[in-house]
């Protein structure tokens, strides 16, 4: 530990004086000015072994420096406070930071904004590397500026304050036409949804709904006014103007047995294809019981073809001949007759026998053949191919017998309940019965004060507010008595429908970008985006095979940009895909076995190099999703919003927000000459990707000093012979017992200076 003289010095101070404070042993971490009248404390870090700090108030001030990684017993000194410069310890007249004021602080895109800097007796370097005492800008988004003033060589002021410029880029809207192909003279209707201002159409014409009659061929696109500022195109909607022309149909199949199916086709038709038979469809597949014939004609608006020719479709009978009684009658005691005491099969008949009650091949099946009542009823045979033979009709009559059994005694009613579907959000339960024996009908009953919107083997239920409230409601199926008085009962099933348990299993996704950091290889120059997914479990339970998608091609290819890799990292608990590509069907962020557990977030890290240079537009909007399954083997998702919180509105639902995530690259590439080419960042996180600042394509034998500052004007880093190795750990200024300590994300100050006389200043970002 190196020993200091511990000496306090109270001295007077004016106000706005600057004061120097400077020692020379010892490693410190911070200074403290504290006026000793009212415990008034300005803290400023040490970044070198003087610091400057400028006095706001009248009165006695003590300097205090707080040394890191030494016992908390003997850890102050109190080294000499004196006004004005102190030897060569203030080397450098620190310049005072430049104020900045703009001609506006909220613009549209496309608009310039003047910024001009003031109080500066030296060169004004602005963060976007420009140098002067004004520069005018186009933003194409939100962006912040500050400047720096520097007198000469590495003698810098403190950042100036920011100045930020909000950029108001309505989002554009999205166009849907009534329909893409229309018929000479026909009108369609266009939609311009998502703008919440006015909508301005390409060809003058102003609203959100409009209807057309276009002569030609058409495309069609509308932008979105609000406050004063006006989007980008949306998307073109082209309609085209065709006449329908005779469609060309076949099947896979002209002869088949009743009840096979046929797969018919139809082509040389741009609109919709209308079939005789009522259907419609380029393709479709039909089971005809009967021989047909199928035509087709080609609608176009309100426009129709000429009819297609006859497509025959032959449907054949079983070769076999079916063998049954014409009548059959009961016996008694039975009042109920057996239908397959009528088939009179003979030795090597394969046929299988269905029974009916009406002639047509479709026509409703025989419940319970084995005891039927009086009346006609059919009989077919189905052989091996699937092919039936010709009904054949049995006639049934019905002789009374003493003490007779009831026909309800000896073919008992049967019913069953069951739900068909619940939507208990919109107070809806489908049911549906399936009857047997004498059955013939039935009706549904609540105990609840409900309404039936529909009642029979099949009903809608509208639910009560009881019913709400209760979360249970109980159903049952009845057949009515069939006998009154007799012996014979109706049948009843019950069932009981509970509402779903309220678990509220939720998930959240947000998406935030960082600023386009340009760098350079062999190939060339390029940009890197860096992503912050957060995924969030808003429920009550765990949530199992969490999976994030993100498709590079839809964000960046589409819009002519190329993809040259995507790079992930995620926090524990959620497992990257190591394969991701971003692009075709590869478009999943995570392997299997992700899981979140309730209440939690985690974070997901997706860093895409990008060459813009054939791209179509240098803004580009990315949006993924993200699904998991619930305690219950529900499927939960939602779409991502920009920025860091999943659910920005905090109205417990992240569904109801979904903001895209917008970047836009600078029009001007960052600093570079043909020769070398300066980044404006780097990643210093140890996953292997941007964690170095390296100056691409340095000129054989020059060799390059490079001086970083941090945003109080502190050199933080310096090297004489840079060979591209800073990893954003400092080497001037600070010291700690930490082997490793790096410098905090931000922006940074840098000047690079060749080994020619060139010289090179700006600004990075240091993002890990």
């Amino acid at each position: 530990m190196v020993a200091y003289a511990f000496r306090p010095i109270l001295k007077p101070i004016e106000h706005r004086q600057k004061v120097v404070v400077s020692f020379e042993m010892g490693y410190w971490h911070e200074i403290r000015l504290i006026l000793l009248n009212d415990l008034h404390c300005m803290i400023r870090r040490l970044l070198d072994r003087f610091v400057h700090l400028r006095i706001r108030r009248n009165g006695l001030f003590i300097a205090v420096c707080a040394a890191i990684g030494m016992s908390t017993t003997g850890a102050i000194a109190y080294p000499t406070v004196v006004p004005g410069p102190v030897g060569r310890a203030d080397s450098c007249q620190v310049p005072d930071p430049p104020v900045i004021t703009g001609t506006a602080r909220a613009i549209c895109r496309n608009e310039s904004v003047t910024l001009t800097a003031t109080g500066c007796t030296g060169t004004v370097v602005w963060s976007n590397g420009e140098t002067g005492d004004r520069i005018t800008l186009q933003p194409q988004q939100t962006s912040r500026y500050t400047a720096i003033c520097r007198t000469r060589a590495g003698c810098i002021s403190c950042f100036a304050d920011v100045w930020r410029v909000e950029v108001n880029t309505p989002m554009a809207p999205v166009v849907v036409a009534s329909s893409s192909l229309i018929c000479t003279g026909d009108s369609l209707t266009l939609t311009a949804k998502n703008c919440a201002g006015i909508v301005r159409w390409t060809d003058q014409a102003i609203g959100a709904t409009r209807t057309v009659r276009p002569a030609q061929a058409t495309t069609y696109q509308a932008l979105c006014e609000q406050q004063h500022c006006i989007s980008t195109p949306s998307a073109p909607v082209s309609v085209q103007i065709s006449q329908p022309t005779t469609p060309i149909i076949s099947a896979d199949r002209s002869i088949l047995c009743a009840g096979q199916s046929v797969r018919l086709m139809a082509s040389n038709c741009a609109g919709t294809v209308r079939w005789t038979d009522g259907g419609t469809g380029i393709e479709r597949t039909v089971t005809p019981y009967q021989s047909v014939h199928y035509r087709a004609v080609c609608q176009v608006g309100t426009c129709l073809s000429d009819s297609s020719q006859a497509l025959a479709i032959t449907v054949r009978s079983s070769g076999q001949m079916l063998q049954v009684a014409n009548a059959i009658t009961n016996g008694c005691p039975f009042q109920t007759a057996d239908l397959t005491r009528a088939i009179q099969a003979s030795a090597g008949n394969s046929l299988r026998y269905e029974f009916r009650s009406g002639a047509a091949f479709d026509a409703p099946s025989v419940q319970s053949p084995g005891a039927v009542l009086a009346g006609t009823y059919y009989i077919v045979g189905r052989d091996a191919n699937g092919c039936y033979t010709n009904p054949a009709a049995v006639t049934v009559s019905i002789t009374p017998c003493e003490n007779g059994i009831p026909p309800c005694l000896s073919n008992p009613a049967t019913v069953v309940a069951r739900v068909d579907s619940i939507d208990w959000s919109k107070g809806v339960v489908r049911l549906t019965g399936r009857l047997g024996g004498s059955a013939t009908q039935a009706r549904w009953q609540s105990g609840s004060d409900g309404l039936f919107a529909t009642n029979g083997i099949t009903a809608r239920y509208l639910l009560s507010e009881a019913d709400f409230r209760r979360g249970t409601v109980a159903f049952a199926l009845n057949t009515p008595d069939p006998d009154s008085t007799g012996p014979c009962v109706g049948a009843s099933s019950t069932i009981t429908v509970v509402a779903p348990a309220a678990t509220r299993e939720m998930i959240g996704l947000s998406k935030q970008v960082a600023d386009p950091v340009w760098l350079a290889d062999e190939s060339g120059s390029f940009v890197e985006l860096t992503y912050q997914l957060t995924v969030a479990n808003l429920g009550n339970h765990p949530l199992q095979q969490v999976q994030v998608s993100d498709d590079l091609d839809a964000a960046f290819t589409a819009a002519g940009a190329q993809v040259r890799s995507a790079k992930l990292r995620a926090d524990d608990g959620l497992v990257a895909n190591a394969s991701y590509t971003g692009r075709g069907a590869d478009t999943t962020l995570l392997a299997s076995g992700s899981s979140l557990p309730a209440g939690e977030q985690k974070r997901i890290w997706l860093t895409v190099r990008l060459d813009p240079a054939q791209a179509s537009t240098l803004t580009f909007s990315n949006t993924a999703m993200v699904r998991a399954v619930d305690v219950n083997g529900r499927l939960c998702q939602d779409r991502s919003t920009n920025g860091t919180a999943v659910d920005p509105d905090q109205n417990g639902d992240p569904a109801d927000n979904n903001e895209v995530t917008l970047v836009t690259l600078s029009a001007i590439r960052p600093q570079q000459d043909t020769t070398m080419f300066i980044p404006e960042g780097f990643s210093p996180n140890g996953d292997g990707i941007n964690d170095r600042f390296v100056i691409q394509r340095i000129p054989p034998g020059l060799t390059i000093r490079l001086e970083v500052f941090n945003r109080w004007g502190h050199l933080v880093y310096r090297s004489d012979d840079y060979k591209n190795d800073w990893d954003g750990t400092p080497n001037q200024g600070i010291r700690t017992n930490e082997p490793r300590q790096g410098l905090p994300d931000g922006t940074y100050f840098y000047r690079v200076l060749r080994s020619d006389g060139r010289e090179f200043t700006r600004f990075l970002t240091l993002m890990r």
